[in-house]
């Protein structure tokens, strides 16, 4: 005999409540994909992670505005310099 499962309706059900239940969802499943990758793997993306913020910082900080897809090859650049010196 199959026992029905209850409705759990302790949360308000708004996009805000779904927005912080998918959120869990995925930080959960980010945990085990970062914990399966190697430490050259992490040390790798890591360092494109802060070359990256810091080109948007330097960006930010001089208030340049020039086109997006030019920043954006701009990033790509730099980002490939700094993991090549690494690698």
């Amino acid at each position: 005999m199959k026992k029905n499962k209850k409705n759990k309706t302790g949360g308000k059900q708004t996009l805000l409540g779904g927005a912080v239940k998918s959120i869990k969802k995925l930080s959960k499943g980010t945990g085990s994909r970062i914990s399966a990758l190697s430490t050259t793997q992490k040390v790798v993306g890591g360092a494109a992670l802060v070359a990256l913020g810091l080109s948007y910082l330097a960006k930010r900080q001089n208030g340049a505005a020039a086109d997006i897809s030019t920043d954006a090859d701009a990033d790509a650049a730099i980002a490939e310099e700094n993991l090549a010196a690494i690698g």
